[in-house]
């Protein structure tokens, strides 16, 4: 085991004569690391902050260029210019995703690794490069500022190499976990391998009854039927479960030549309700959800046999029939997320189909915000709504009392101490009426966490982390759930099996024109319900956001040299691999080289018009994919003078596999433009893989 030499250093204070002070015009505390303070072997920094909460190790100066943890990694020259105005601009960025960095100076590269990233920040000044610890009142110090340091090859991906290593090696790795492989989780649970070679689904419409589940020819004669039924009759009985909207929608379609779509979803809804309802069958109210939906199934479909389809093909994105076609058309692994909690869903037919094809499938749950029972329908979401004493004892507060808002500003910040109860009561709640496999929890893994000054629950941000931790472990521990995050922060890798936001994280907030809806960025409305236009309306990218994001020439695969065989990571839903048209090829070529699975947002109806490109590339990728999924990302190189022709290189048990990917728009040598190729797969040796299209 590498020993760490310990540095130490306060205001004013230079210990060892290996820090030396950097005068700065503010009140913060900060330090600049001298190239002559690190060596090849680990050195760790640690500091104090002072009265003002602060402390920022600074980089030394004249650095060629940058390996940073921004987009999943990339790498900036230091006379870039626009790059670095655009990091300082947008100066601090957190740490917490992955909490390590590189500045190579001639041959070499220095590493700095935050151990407890907790309270730091990667900020820009002035042409400086820093890492700031910022503390909140009454919480000065809670963590170390600290910096591990050394000299490693000048390469973009060896601070990942370092790392790793650190990890590993190290007798102390602050506030991060041990290192748990992929492999490991599938030795310790099964069914994580259904992740390998798996594109992501993220399933809208939720009904148990759709607009889909009547012939076209037969709805108007069944809203004849139902609409002139007497009331003591079954049918009328069924009929007096819908709401007036649907009752008037019922009416509209029955005195109508063709089955209008508007009409459809109301008349649609109705039939879901009357599902669900206690009243139709007779029900006692000792019975289960389940016990009322499928009674009430069974004589739905028995009275209206003539007018509807099979029961048990009924639903939208939710439904067997979909979970057929993906299969039927050669989909072997997919993650099934819906695209919301869908608490009162009842779908145990669903799951267990699934569970038979070998997919993943369960909710989107979140327990990051609170709101008031009282709040409108307009003003509050599924998730966040518990009861009174969750709203008005759950909410984190801020220093002097100040309100923690909760996200857009609404309800609070739910504190994970007062949620649990909540948590096992949902969980158990859902699961029991379908039998999922895996759960999703938003933001968990981002590592937003709070200080909570609340007396009834008052944390530090690592005591919020801690408590998210145990939740996650808890899903997979105890209730036998593959468990998936938003993002994935290197603290919650080891309690967590998937993450969506690390190679395109939500980018909303930074171009204003996302939410003009006269103009032509902007991301679409939330409606219709069952295939919101947000969801799946194909846009441009602005030029503005190109880079870093989606630039392969600053783009390099840190995050997934780091911990990339930890766990499977992908984008964040508001932007799946359909979303961008004019960059679908780049981030198509970037999911391959990367091993980053596709994200699609899907139902019934959009399947048909998506499954040519989804085909295309999953054919492609998934068994790249389940080749290289559990194994290191241990070489990464740019070809050509312009740096778009790439290679990354994956240690498998059965050998290194090679992957070649030409972003360019020409051909360089043996590679074809917007092109990718794999050498160490059986399945695509040979195969020249091209963008969707071309």
């Amino acid at each position: 085991m590498r020993r760490s030499l310990w540095i130490t250093a306060s205001l004013g204070t230079l210990v060892l004569g290996l820090i030396s002070c950097l005068p700065v015009a503010s009140a913060a505390v900060s330090q600049r690391i001298e190239v002559s303070d690190v060596a090849d072997e680990r050195r760790a920094l640690v500091a104090t902050a002072d009265e003002t909460r602060t402390f920022t190790w600074w980089l030394p100066t004249d650095a060629d260029s940058y390996v940073l943890p921004i987009a999943a990694g990339i790498e900036v020259d230091s006379d870039d210019t626009e790059m670095m105005g655009l990091l300082e601009r947008r100066s601090p960025w957190h740490l917490k995703e992955l909490p390590v960095l590189g500045a190579r100076y001639g041959d070499r590269m220095l590493v700095a690794i935050a151990p407890w990233p907790h309270y730091a920040d990667l900020v820009f000044e002035g042409g400086n490069v820093g890492v700031e610890f910022r503390f909140p009142k009454d919480r000065n110090n809670v963590t170390p500022c600290e910096l591990v340091v050394q000299w490693v090859e000048p390469d973009p991906i060896a601070p990942a190499r370092a790392f790793r290593a650190w990890r590993d090696e190290a007798e102390d790795i602050g506030g991060l976990g041990r290192l748990r492989s992929l492999t490991q989780k599938i030795d310790e649970f099964q069914k994580v391998d259904r992740l390998l070679g798996a594109p992501h689904f993220y399933l809208w419409g939720p009904a148990m009854f759709s607009k889909h589940d009547v012939p076209r020819s037969k709805w108007v004669p069944l809203a004849k039927a139902l609409n002139g039924a007497s009331e003591s009759s079954f049918r009328g009985k069924l009929r007096a479960q819908f709401s007036d909207e649907q009752r008037s929608a019922l009416a509209e379609l029955a005195g109508s030549d063709w089955p209008a779509n508007y009409l459809l979803p109301l008349v649609a809804g109705g039939m879901e309700a009357a599902l669900r309802s206690r009243d139709l069958a007779n029900l006692p109210a000792t019975a289960t959800d389940a016990e009322v939906v499928s009674k009430n199934r069974d004589a739905i479909a028995k009275d209206l046999e003539s007018f509807v389809r099979n029961k048990n093909r009924w639903g939208d994105g939710l439904s067997t029939v979909l979970l057929d076609e993906l299969k039927g058309a050669g989909i072997e692994h997919a993650v099934l997320t819906l695209s919301d909690l869908y608490g009162a869903a009842v779908r145990p037919d669903v799951s267990a189909h699934a569970e038979e094809l070998e997919y993943l499938i369960g909710p989107y749950d979140s327990y990051h915000s609170v709101h008031s029972p009282d709040a409108g329908p307009d003003d509050t979401w599924e998730t966040a709504q518990f009861d009174e004493h969750a709203f008005v004892a759950g909410r984190v507060v801020k220093e002097a009392g100040r309100r923690q808002g909760g996200f857009k500003g609404r309800g609070y910040h739910f504190s994970p101490e007062a949620a649990w109860p909540y948590v096992q009561d949902r969980v158990g709640r859902v699961l029991s009426n379908n039998g999922y496999s895996s759960w999703f929890i938003d933001c968990d893994a981002t590592a937003e966490c709070f200080d909570d000054y609340n007396p009834l629950h008052p944390a530090t941000r690592v005591d919020d982390m801690n408590v998210r931790r145990d939740r996650l472990r808890w899903l997979e521990k105890e209730k036998q759930l593959v468990v998936g995050s938003e993002g994935g922060s290197s603290l919650y890798t080891d309690v967590i099996h998937f993450g969506h936001g690390v190679h395109t994280p939500y980018i909303g907030h930074l171009f204003k024109g996302f939410r003009d809806r006269e103009g032509e960025f902007y991301l679409g409305r939330h409606w219709p319900p069952d295939m919101p236009e947000q969801s799946f309306k194909a846009i441009n990218a602005p030029q503005e956001l190109l880079s870093p994001y989606f630039d392969p020439s600053v783009r390099v695969p840190l995050y997934q040299a780091a911990v990339g065989d930890e766990l499977v990571t992908t984008h964040h839903w508001s932007f799946d691999s359909l979303k961008f048209s004019n960059i679908k090829g780049t981030r198509a070529l970037l999911e391959i080289l990367y091993r980053v699975p596709p994200m699609y947002h899907l139902n019934r109806e959009s399947w048909e018009t998506r499954k040519g490109a989804i085909l295309h590339h999953v054919a492609f990728w998934s068994p790249l994919h389940a080749a290289v999924a559990e194994a290191p990302l241990v070489r990464f190189e740019r070809l050509s003078e312009d740096g778009l022709v790439q290679r990354a290189t994956y240690a498998t048990r059965e050998g290194d596999v090679v992957v070649t990917v030409n972003f360019g728009e020409k051909r360089w040598k043996a590679y074809p433009e917007q092109s990718a190729t794999v050498v160490g797969v059986d399945a695509l040796e040979g195969e020249v893989y091209r963008v969707f299209g071309d």
